[in-house]
Order: C-alpha cells, then sequence, then structure tokens
C-alpha cells in the first residue's frame, strides 16, 4: 500500500512531462503518407501465419513440412488466436526449456486446463518456455475490434499480422542469436545472459551499472570526508557531509528518539479548535520542517506555461491512494487494506481508536469524492492554458479555510499565482473546507507529518510509515546535500576534457537538427523559420552548475545536539524558504536543476533547456577512449534525444521561450498530428517481456526522442568519409541493456513514460535505411519493417 502511495505522489512531481496525444489528421496539403499498412487489423488466414511463422523459425528450428504446421486446420479460413498460437508452436517446433536471459523474461505458466485438447500439447511446448503468458488465453477485445466482440475469446477472436509479428518476437528473444530477428537481445546477449542483480537492487546493466558504480563513487568520497579526523570548518560541505552522515548512522539515537521530534506538531494539530489555529499549527511546521509538512495545500514553484519568465506556485492536493472503482467496493481487498493503512497511520500519531476509524472513513469519503472529479483527460493532446488561483479566490472558495493567513504564514507573497493539475477535481476538494470537517483536516494534516518525516526518525518507524529512498546514509547524503557533494564529485571523477567534448558532440547535432528542419518536405518556411527560432534558443546545461547553491541549514553534530531528523527538518526547511523567495525572482534557465552526478539527461520544455550532468556523461554513455561513432551512438543519441523533445507532442506546443503558444501553420500542425498518430500505433501492442504490452499513447513523446536522437546521428554519419555504422549501432544498443525479472519489467512497462528498452533499441532503428543496409535485414526478418511504414517525423 506504501508503494502505491509513492508511485502517486512520484507521477505528481514530474511535473516537468507534458504526454500529449494526437488528433485526426486535417486539411489537403501534399504530406507524408500517414498510412500504416503494416499495422493493419485485417484477420490473417490460417496459411497466411503458417507461411509466415515458417519463414520466422528458419535458422532456430528444424526443417518443418508445412503440411505438419497445418496439420487440423483449415488453410483458407481466417485465424483465430489459438490458432495463431498453435501454429507458432509448430513452426519453431520443440523449445528447450529456458536458461538466463529466457529464464528471466519467461511469463508465468498459464492454466491450460480449459484448452481444447487439440491444442494443449503446442500450447504446453509455448508455456514450458516461458514464450506463452496468461493474457494470451483471455479476450483481449472490447467490442470495438473489427471481427471481435467482448465476449468473444481466444477459440474465435481472429489474429492478425500484427499479432503474429509480436508472438514471433518471443522467439526471437528466446533464441537471442540472430542480430536481424532482435537486435536488442543478440548484440547485448552475453550481457544478458550473465549479469547479475545486484543486492538490494531491481535492475542491473546500462543507466543501473553506471548509476551503481556512481553511487560506489560517491560513497568512497563521502566515506573518506567521515574518516579522515580533520577539523573541518563550520559550514564547509565537509562538515555537513560529515556530520549528516553520522547523524544518519546513529540509529540507537533515533530508536531512543522514536516519534518524539513530531509529537511537537503533532501536539499543535490536535490543539487546534479553528483553521486559524490549525493554519498556525501547519506554518510551524513548514517553517520549521519544511513544505512536506503541509498536509492540506502544499505546493512547489513552477514555470508560469504562460510567461516563462516567472514562477507560480503548483498546489499538490490530496490525492486517491486508490482507483475509482476500488472507492465502490467497501468489501474489496484493496479497499480493506488502504483504511487499515490510514487506522494504523492515525494510531501511530496518537489518535484513539474511534477516532482513527472516524477519520480513516472521511478520508476515503473524500477521496471517493475526489476520484469521482477527476478531469476525463483530453485525447487531443492540447496543452491547457493555466487557471490562475490568488489567496483571495481560494478564501471565496473556501472561506471557513482562511487560506490567505496559511499562505502568508508560511510565507508566499500576497500576490503569488497558483496553479492546480485538475480545477474541477481541486473545486470538489474545495468544498470540503468547512468547520464541520476540521477534525478529518486535522487528522490529513497528521498523517501528512508522519508519512512525510517518519523515515528521518527510528527504523521501525520508516519501515511503517516513511516513504522510503533513503535506505543508507550515503544516500542521505546525496539527497540533502546534493551541491556540497556535486561540487565534491564533479571536482574528482569529472574532467573538463569530458564537458568539452560534449559540449563540441551539442553544436554539432544541434546544427544537424537545423538542417534537417530545413530540409522537412511538409513543413511551410514560417513554421520552419519559428522552428529554427525555438532551435537557436535552447540554453544547454552541461555537467554542473555555473554556481554551486549550497543549503542554508546548519548542519549539528550528535554531541552538538544534531540529530538525522533535526538535520534533515533543517535542510528541508531551508529549502522551502529559498523556493517561497523564488517565487517573486524571475526565472534563470541557467539554474541547475539536477544534481551533478544523476545518471540521467534532461529537457525543460517551459524554459527550453537540455542538461546533461556529469553522472551520464561517462561510460558506457561517454568514453574519450572510445571512438566517434560509438560516442555519438551512446551520448551523442541521448543529446538529441533532447533536442528533439522540444519538438515532440508536447514541446511542440512551446516556442522559442518557453511559453505555450501555436507557432505552426494549420496544415503543418495537422501533418505533425498525423505523423504522431502513426508514431502510436508503430509502437501499441509491442512487448517489453510475453504478454506485458507497450502502450503508444503513453509513450509517445519519448519515442518521438529516440526516433529523432538516432536520425541526427546517422545524419552526421553520411558526411563522414567510411563512417562506422555498425560502431555507432552497436553502441546505442549497449546503453539499453537492462536485466530484471518478469515482474520488475512488466512493472515498469506499465508505469513508465518511456517505452521498454529492448523497444527503444528495435522499433527505433528499424526506422532507418542504413541499419538495414549495415546487417543486409530483409522482408522476412525481425528486424524488417516496410519502407512505407517507418516513421520519420524530424
Amino acid at each position: 500500500m506504501n508503494y502505491r502511495k509513492i508511485k502517486k505522489i512520484m507521477a505528481i512531481l514530474l511535473i516537468g512531462v507534458s504526454l500529449a496525444g494526437c488528433t485526426e489528421p486535417g486539411g489537403n496539403k501534399s504530406g507524408p503518407d500517414t498510412s500504416n499498412a503494416a499495422e493493419s487489423n485485417e484477420p490473417s488466414t490460417v496459411e497466411e501465419l503458417a507461411d509466415y511463422f515458417m519463414k520466422a523459425a528458419e535458422g532456430y528450428a528444424s526443417s518443418t513440412e508445412r503440411a505438419g504446421v497445418l496439420e487440423g486446420l483449415e488453410g483458407s479460413q481466417k485465424a483465430t488466436r489459438l490458432q495463431m498460437l498453435v501454429l507458432a508452436s509448430r513452426a519453431f517446433g520443440r523449445l528447450p526449456a529456458p536458461e538466463g536471459y529466457p529464464k528471466r523474461i519467461a511469463a508465468p505458466a498459464p492454466d491450460l486446463t480449459d484448452i481444447p485438447k487439440w491444442a494443449q500439447a503446442d500450447l504446453q511446448n509455448l508455456a514450458d518456455s516461458g514464450i506463452l503468458a496468461a493474457s494470451d488465453l483471455v479476450n483481449t477485445s472490447d467490442g470495438e475490434k473489427e471481427g471481435g466482440s467482448a465476449k468473444s475469446g481466444i477459440l474465435e477472436e481472429p489474429a492478425t499480422m500484427k499479432d503474429a509479428r509480436i508472438i514471433a518476437a518471443r522467439f526471437f528473444a528466446f533464441f537471442g542469436t540472430n542480430e536481424k530477428d532482435d537486435f536488442y537481445t543478440a548484440v547485448n546477449r552475453q550481457q544478458l545472459n550473465t549479469l547479475e542483480i545486484p543486492e538490494g537492487m531491481d535492475t542491473a546493466g546500462g543507466s543501473s551499472a553506471v548509476a551503481a558504480n556512481t553511487d560506489a563513487q560517491l560513497k568512497e568520497l563521502i566515506l573518506e570526508i567521515v574518516n579522515s579526523g580533520e577539523d573541518y570548518t563550520k559550514g564547509s560541505p565537509e562538515q555537513k557531509i560529515r556530520d549528516l552522515y553520522k547523524n544518519f548512522e546513529d540509529t540507537e539515537a533515533r530508536s531512543r528518539a522514536g516519534i518524539g521530534p513530531l509529537r511537537k506538531y503533532l501536539d499543535a494539530v490536535e490543539k487546534a479548535g479553528t483553521f486559524s489555529e490549525l493554519n498556525a499549527a501547519i506554518a510551524l511546521s513548514v517553517q520549521e520542517l519544511g513544505n512536506l509538512a503541509n498536509g492540506l495545500l502544499p505546493g512547489i514553484p513552477v514555470t508560469d506555461t504562460k510567461d516563462s519568465s516567472r514562477r507560480v506556485l503548483q498546489l499538490m492536493t490530496q490525492v486517491p491512494g486508490l482507483v475509482k472503482n476500488d472507492y465502490e467496493n467497501p468489501d474489496g481487498e484493496a479497499y480493506k487494506e488502504y483504511r487499515a493503512f490510514l487506522v494504523e497511520q492515525l494510531l501511530a500519531a496518537g489518535e484513539s481508536q474511534p477516532d482513527a476509524e472516524r477519520h480513516a472513513d472521511g478520508i476515503l469519503l473524500l477521496e471517493k469524492d475526489l476520484a469521482d472529479h477527476m478531469e476525463e483527460q483530453d485525447v487531443s493532446g492540447k496543452i491547457k492554458d493555466p487557471n490562475y488561483y490568488t489567496p483571495d479566490t481560494l478564501d471565496e472558495m473556501m472561506p471557513e479555510a482562511k487560506v490567505s493567513e496559511l499562505l502568508d504564514a508560511i510565507g508566499l507573497p500576497s500576490d503569488v499565482k497558483m496553479i492546480v493539475f485538475d480545477d474541477t477535481q481541486f473545486e470538489a476538494y474545495s468544498k470540503w473546507f468547512t468547520e464541520e470537517n476540521l477534525e478529518l483536516f486535522k487528522a490529513i494534516e497528521k498523517m501528512a507529518l508522519l508519512t512525510g518525516y517518519s523515515s528521518y526518525l527510528s527504523e521501525d518507524l520508516a519501515e511503517k510509515f516513511g516513504t522510503g529512498g533513503v535506505t543508507s546514509a550515503d544516500i542521505a547524503v546525496q539527497n540533502f546535500l546534493s551541491d556540497e557533494l556535486g561540487r565534491l564529485y564533479t571536482k574528482r571523477y569529472f574532467p573538463e576534457e569530458a564537458k568539452a567534448g560534449v559540449e563540441e558532440m551539442v553544436n554539432l547535432l544541434t546544427d544537424t537538427f537545423k538542417d534537417r528542419i530545413k530540409r522537412l518536405d511538409w513543413m511551410e518556411d514560417s513554421t520552419k523559420e519559428e522552428a529554427i527560432r525555438k532551435l537557436d534558443s535552447i540554453t544547454v546545461l552541461i555537467g554542473y552548475p555555473d554556481e554551486w547553491i549550497f543549503n542554508d541549514a546548519v548542519i549539528a553534530a550528535g554531541d552538538e545536539g544534531g540529530s538525522y531528523f533535526a538535520n534533515v527538518a533543517a535542510t528541508e526547511a531551508a529549502k522551502w524558504k529559498r523556493q517561497a523567495e523564488d517565487l517573486q525572482k524571475p526565472v534563470d534557465p541557467r539554474r541547475f536543476p539536477l544534481a551533478a552526478y544523476t545518471v540521467n539527461a534532461a529537457a525543460s520544455r517551459n524554459t527550453n533547456t537540455i542538461i546533461f550532468p556529469a553522472g551520464i556523461l561517462q561510460a558506457p554513455f561517454y568514453d574519450k577512449n572510445n571512438s566517434f561513432e560509438e560516442n555519438l551512438g551512446s551520448i551523442g543519441s541521448t543529446i538529441a534525444h533532447e533536442i528533439t523533445h522540444m519538438f515532440d507532442d508536447g514541446g511542440s506546443q512551446y516556442d522559442a521561450q518557453g511559453n505555450i503558444r501555436n507557432w505552426w501553420t494549420d496544415e503543418d500542425y495537422s501533418h505533425f498530428q498525423a505523423l504522431c498518430k502513426r508514431t502510436v500505433s508503430f509502437y501499441e501492442g509491442y512487448e517489453a517481456v510475453p504478454g506485458v504490452k507497450v502502450n503508444g499513447q503513453e509513450t509517445l513523446s519519448e519515442n518521438i526522442a529516440d526516433i529523432g536522437g538516432i536520425a541526427c546521428g546517422l545524419e552526421i554519419l553520411s558526411h563522414m568519409e567510411n563512417p562506422d555504422y555498425d560502431a555507432f549501432f552497436r553502441s546505442y544498443a549497449a546503453q539499453w541493456v537492462r536485466v530484471a525479472d518478469y515482474s520488475t519489467l512488466k512493472e515498469l512497462a506499465e508505469n513508465d513514460f518511456h517505452a521498454p528498452n529492448n523497444l527503444r533499441c528495435n522499433k527505433v532503428l528499424a526506422n532507418f535505411q542504413e541499419f538495414y543496409d549495415t546487417y543486409g535485414i530483409q522482408e522476412g526478418d525481425g528486424m524488417y519493417i516496410p519502407e512505407q511504414d517507418r516513421i520519420k517525423i524530424w
């Protein structure tokens, strides 16, 4: 249950990500072919699928007679999904037990009890190898798919050629020996088969391996400071790092304190007899503990989407802990488990059993109301204009809560502008702020204090109620003293020549992207001018900040009265004070928003900024000893990926200043939307592991950026003499290595805005003729996509 809440909170905090879909194309201007023949959902015949699977099985299975594959089936009939699975099993023959990577990604064996006897042996073959998933045996139709109905099952539901390609891809990954069928698995086969997942980790390889190496570097650096014996100057990065580290390690002192450090704030909430008194209690907590102590109307400063020179406060209000349907079923396991968790929290916060039960029920009613009033997602993909709130408008919406009083007390200016994620839901939330519900909001505030700060108390409380993430003392230092540690890290591990090399590649890729825009045959000159103006205005941040911003908190050692809780509270309070002050300052696009040791890159559409921390500028992403082609395939594709984000389905709605503004002609935007729609279909339904399908709409932004990243790199290679395309493609594939078990890969696929790593490699590369030419890929190979169905946008 804790994880479900954390996941929702983290999703909310990712406010810089604007994922949007595309509508049907319009206009009559000549432009790109937007058909998707290979993605057709037309049912295939039995013999068409038999021929396809027999061709796919060449090189993997011993020669199989066509008659044997078709035995007992009528070739001219439209194939059902069950028949498709049988045909695949027969074509590939008896499969060995999975080992290594195939064993890791094997689907849990499904129940074949209800499968017709004539098909059981063939499906058992697939189940034993981990290729058959339980989802293969249930209805996939929603009643709208042509030829299917909501009641049809695998006995009747028709199979398409796209379905067959998805099933064949499972076999290609299972064997993993042919670059022409599954480039990702074949190129990375040794690592996928042999990499061990470190204890306490869910994944290994690629960015996980780099992150683990970076953590080891940071830990070594921190331990040198902790064990040095030097008398560091008070307030220096080294002093703060050492004392915070030792605070965390003193688990005995933390256990003795228990919930004591929070008691002052919990008691202030409990004593509140009016909203004014509750506001004062919350203000005390925020001033001394930081923003997480505001359980009623927490917020963080963000750049205004209509005026990128200023910040507004993004309110993060109560989030339903369950999905909507769970609130309708109080007898369901999810509801009962969640209610029990709420009661447990309130009891730990000091409430009596009757009060905890009553308040838990009240919270569930409030959350049900919020779930019932969620805005429908705008399928057009258009980013909505913000609806601004002020302290005065909030007072009008919830007069009994005296919100302006609270906002003033926590240090916000009287003219602060605020926005919310969901205006409809926020209006529903505001109606609960009545004197009658004061006790309910006191309970909510107590839970905010408990969940927000238990991680910094005793290990028992941290495990029960904390939000996790801080598992060791060195991670605590990373989280709370990021600039202090970042300066020391980059000084030791990030040479200036690495920064210079990346800067050179950024300039080269930016110029290449500009040339590609100029040559687009579907875009008018007026739109191209706007796009180039935006490209020229991008701010690039590499390695580390221009100016380090250390936390103003005074970190005290244990023998000076300091504790882990007190010092974390001090850093969080100082951070909130700076954030509140930032609301009155112009936005600085050169402010570095990530820790320098972050193993990731980012694009901020709202400030037109791309960021490459030092953490990602190391092998295998960037290595000064690698060839130009190898670095171009890894860090180069990443750089161009972030550039392309400025022109993806969300980024395309922001102008050169980072403001939401339509800078397109109507016809150009219609054709861009058509290309987006094709991209959705291109990815939709393909799999991370057997039975776990990608959502083409939710991953659209990242997929556009992935394809754009490779397009830019290949453009550069095309102007070189004797470029090493093989090195480029292998380097690109190597960065996506990810070893994990089936359940982890399933969870990632269901919750990540990126496509699964195998698809980030295979589906991207399959769009480029240079890839086909390098490896001799032809029709019938697993990596082959007909030229007219390949995606080309930027």
